[in-house]
C-alpha cells in the first residue's frame, strides 16, 4: 500500500510520463512542423556565431561586441607573447578546456563588460585570426616534416597539394574554416594535423565561399584605388591600397607577406606598418602631409590632411582627372574627429575649392545620443581634477595656522640634520591613463606636461610611441616606472582589481592611484535630449551647448584608488558630424561605419541637404579652430 501511495504521488504530465519516456523506441524523434521551424531558426542563428579564440564564448559575428571582444583578447595575448606576430592563444580543443572556461566565466564576463565600453575603433575581424593561424602553422611546420606550408593555403582557405608529401600530410584536410577558431588556436598539440581538422558541427562551420568581394564603400569612385581594404586578398582591379591609420579594423589583412601592391599612408603609419607588421618596406610608400602628390601611372593626385584621430591618421583628398579633362574631388575621412580646422584647410575650404563629389564619412557616432564634449574640454577637466587630487588641502578654506603649527613647520627635522641628503617621505599619487595600441596620447601627454613629470610605458608600448617621431614626447618618456608619475596603460585594465595590484607593485614610491578611462562610450545624452535632436533641424543641431562645463566623478572609489571615466573620443560626435557636413558642399555621402543602418543615416543626410539648399555654404561658427 505504501508503494502504491508513493506511485500516486508522482507528478503526471499531459505531454509525457516517466513510463512512456522509457518505453519509447531509442533514437526515434517525433517532430512537429513548429519544432522543425524552431530548429531551423536556431541553426541559422548558430551559423552566424563564432567562437572567441581565447575564452571560447559564442558571439554573433555581426555585432560590434564580437569584434571588440576578440580584439581585447588578442591584445592581451599579444602583450604576453611580446610581439603580435608571435601570439599563440591557448584555447584548447578538448572538452576539458571548455569545462575550465566555464569555471572562469566570471572573469571572462568582467573583461567582456569592460571591453564592451571601448569604442569600436580598434577591432580586428578575421585577419587577426588568419595572422595567428599562419604563425602557428609556420612554427609547427618547422617541427614536423611534410606539414602543410603557408604558401599552400590560398586566400579562400583551400589547401593546394603541390607535392606527394604535402598531400599525405593534408589527407582529408582540404579546407580551413575561419569560424573553426577553437581548433585553429590549440597550442597544446605539437602536430599540425589536429589544427586543420574540421568540426562535425555544420552550424559552426558554414560552407566556405569564394574570396569576399571588396565592398563598394572601400573603393574610391572614378579610380582604381581602395582605402583600408586589406582584408580581401588581391583585388584584381586595384592598382594601389591606401591606409588611413594604424588601427586593426583598418589595416586588417595586412601582414608581413603582403605582395598585392603599393601601400600609401602617412609617415607615422608607415613606421608602424614596417615595425609592427614587418611588411616589406618596398611596398610601403609614405606620403607628405598637406601637399598635392600625383600617384604614378594614374589619373589621381592625392593630399593627406590630419584626421585628428590617432597619431598618423589622415583624411585622403583624391583629385581625379576625368577622360573629358574635368576634375572631381573625393574626400575619404577614415576615422576622424571633425573640426573647423579641416573645413578651413587650403585644399578643402569652399568656395575657394570645388565641391566634394563623394564624401566617404566615418559615421561611428551618427546618433543623437552621442553628444560628448570637445577633446580640449575633456583634457582641461582631467588636468583640473588631477590638480585637486594632488592638492586636496587647497579645496578647503582653512583657517590661519596657529603659532604652534608655524613653529612646528619651521623647526627642522633632527634626522634631516644628521642626514642632509635625506628628504621627507611625501605622499605621491600615481596617475594611470588607459589607451589603445595607438590613440588617447593627448590625455597622458597633457597631464605630464602640466605636472612637468616623466611618462612611463611598457617597452612594447614605448616602442610604438616612438614611431610618432615626436621629440617632445620622446624627451618626457622614461624606462623606469618609479621615475614617472604618469603611467600609460590599456583601457581594458582600468579596473579596480587590476589597478589595486598595479599600485601594490609600485607601493615603494606611490601610496595612492587615480586612473582615467577615456572613451566616447562613457557619455550618452538623456532620452529626451536624444528625441529632441532627432527631430531638430540642422540649424539647431549645430548650435553649441550653452553650458560646456564638464564634471568628472569616479565610477570606482575605494580606499586609495579612484577610477574615472572621461568622455574623450577620437571620433566625431553627432553634432560635429552635422557641423562638418553643413560646412561643405557635398554631392554624395557614403558612410563607412554601421552600414547596416544605412537607411536611418540617409534620412539625416537627405534632411540636412535639403536645408543646405536654402542657405549659403560656409564654415559653421566655432569657438576654437579645434572644435565646434
Amino acid at each position: 500500500m505504501r508503494k502504491q501511495g508513493r506511485k500516486e504521488e508522482l507528478v503526471q504530465s499531459k505531454y509525457f510520463s516517466i513510463d512512456s519516456y522509457f518505453k519509447s523506441p531509442p533514437n526515434k524523434k517525433i517532430k512537429t512542423a513548429f519544432q522543425d521551424q524552431i530548429e531551423q531558426q536556431l541553426s541559422t542563428l548558430e551559423a552566424r556565431k563564432e567562437q572567441c579564440p581565447l575564452c571560447c564564448t559564442m558571439i554573433s559575428v555581426e555585432s560590434v561586441s564580437m569584434q571588440v571582444h576578440v580584439n581585447g583578447c588578442l591584445d592581451s595575448q599579444q602583450e604576453k607573447a611580446g610581439t603580435s606576430n608571435e601570439t599563440t592563444p591557448d584555447c584548447a580543443v578538448d572538452s576539458s578546456q571548455t569545462a575550465q572556461n566555464v569555471e572562469t566565466k566570471e572573469t571572462v564576463m568582467n573583461q567582456c563588460d569592460m571591453i564592451e565600453n571601448v569604442v569600436a575603433e580598434d577591432y580586428p575581424i578575421e585577419n587577426d585570426v588568419n595572422d595567428l593561424y599562419e604563425t602557428i602553422l609556420e612554427e609547427k611546420g618547422k617541427e614536423r616534416e611534410g606539414s602543410v606550408k603557408i604558401e599552400d593555403v590560398t586566400s579562400s582557405g583551400v589547401v593546394q597539394h603541390n607535392n606527394e608529401s604535402t598531400v599525405k600530410a593534408a589527407s582529408g584536410l582540404s579546407r580551413i574554416l575561419p569560424s573553426s577558431w577553437k581548433s585553429l588556436f590549440s597550442s597544446s598539440s605539437t602536430v599540425v594535423t589536429p589544427l586543420l581538422q574540421r568540426s562535425t558541427n555544420n552550424a559552426l562551420n558554414p560552407p566556405i565561399s569564394k574570396q569576399r568581394p571588396c565592398p563598394f564603400y572601400k573603393r574610391v569612385r572614378d579610380t582604381r584605388f581602395t582605402v583600408d581594404a586589406f582584408n580581401f586578398g588581391k583585388i584584381s582591379d586595384c592598382d594601389g591600397y591606401f591606409l588611413t591609420h594604424y588601427h586593426s579594423d583598418h589595416y586588417g589583412g595586412l601582414k608581413s607577406k603582403w605582395s598585392h601592391g603599393p601601400i600609401y599612408c602617412s609617415q607615422v603609419t608607415a613606421n608602424l606598418v614596417k615595425q609592427e607588421l614587418r611588411v616589406d618596406r618596398r611596398y610601403v610608400h609614405p606620403l607628405p602631409m598637406n601637399e598635392l602628390y600625383p600617384i604614378p601611372d594614374s589619373n589621381v593626385t592625392i593630399a593627406l590632411i590630419d584626421a585628428n584621430h590617432c597619431p598618423g591618421s589622415v583624411l585622403f583628398l583624391f583629385i581625379v582627372k576625368m577622360p573629358d579633362g574635368s576634375q572631381v574631388r573625393h574626400l575619404h575621412t577614415g576615422d576622424f574627429r571633425a573640426s573647423p580646422r579641416m573645413c578651413l584647410h587650403p585644399l578643402i575650404r569652399q568656395p575657394d575649392n570645388p565641391p566634394i563629389n563623394c564624401l566617404y564619412l566615418d559615421t561611428t557616432y551618427l546618433n543623437p545620443q552621442y553628444a560628448f564634449p570637445a577633446q580640449e574640454e575633456c583634457i582641461h577637466a582631467v588636468c583640473e581634477l588631477v590638480k585637486r587630487e594632488l592638492n586636496p588641502e587647497k579645496e578647503i578654506e582653512t583657517k590661519k595656522a596657529s603659532l604652534l603649527d608655524n613653529w612646528i613647520k619651521k623647526t627642522p627635522d633632527p634626522m634631516n640634520l644628521l642626514n642632509p641628503s635625506s628628504t621627507p617621505n611625501k605622499s605621491r599619487v600615481l596617475i594611470v591613463v588607459g589607451t589603445y595600441t595607438i590613440g588617447k596620447e593627448r590625455v597622458f601627454f597633457n597631464i605630464a606636461k602640466m605636472l612637468k613629470c616623466k611618462i612611463y610605458a611598457s617597452p612594447k608600448k614605448a616602442k610604438i610611441l616612438l614611431c610618432q617621431e615626436d621629440e617632445e614626447l620622446k624627451s618626457m618618456m622614461t624606462s623606469n616606472p618609479m621615475e614617472a608619475q604618469v603611467h600609460v596603460g590599456f583601457l581594458r585594465d582600468i579596473r579596480g582589481d587590476i589597478m589595486s595590484n598595479y599600485l601594490r607593485d609600485h607601493q615603494t614610491h606611490f601610496d595612492s592611484l587615480i586612473a582615467f578611462k577615456p572613451t566616447g562610450w562613457t557619455y550618452k545624452s538623456s532620452s529626451s535630449q536624444t528625441s529632441d535632436m532627432k527631430l531638430a533641424p540642422l540649424s539647431h543641431i549645430i548650435i553649441p551647448p550653452s553650458d560646456r562645463t564638464l564634471h568628472i566623478s569616479p565610477y570606482y572609489d575605494r580606499g586609495n584608488i579612484k577610477l574615472f571615466g572621461v568622455p574623450y573620443s577620437e571620433h566625431s560626435s553627432f553634432r560635429e558630424l552635422a557641423s562638418f557636413i553643413a560646412s561643405l558642399k557635398i554631392f554624395h555621402i557614403i558612410p563607412t561605419v554601421n552600414i547596416n543602418q544605412l537607411q536611418s543615416m540617409k534620412t539625416y543626410f537627405d534632411k540636412w541637404e535639403e536645408e543646405k539648399l536654402t542657405k549659403r555654404i560656409e564654415v559653421v561658427a566655432y569657438p576654437s579652430l579645434n572644435h565646434w
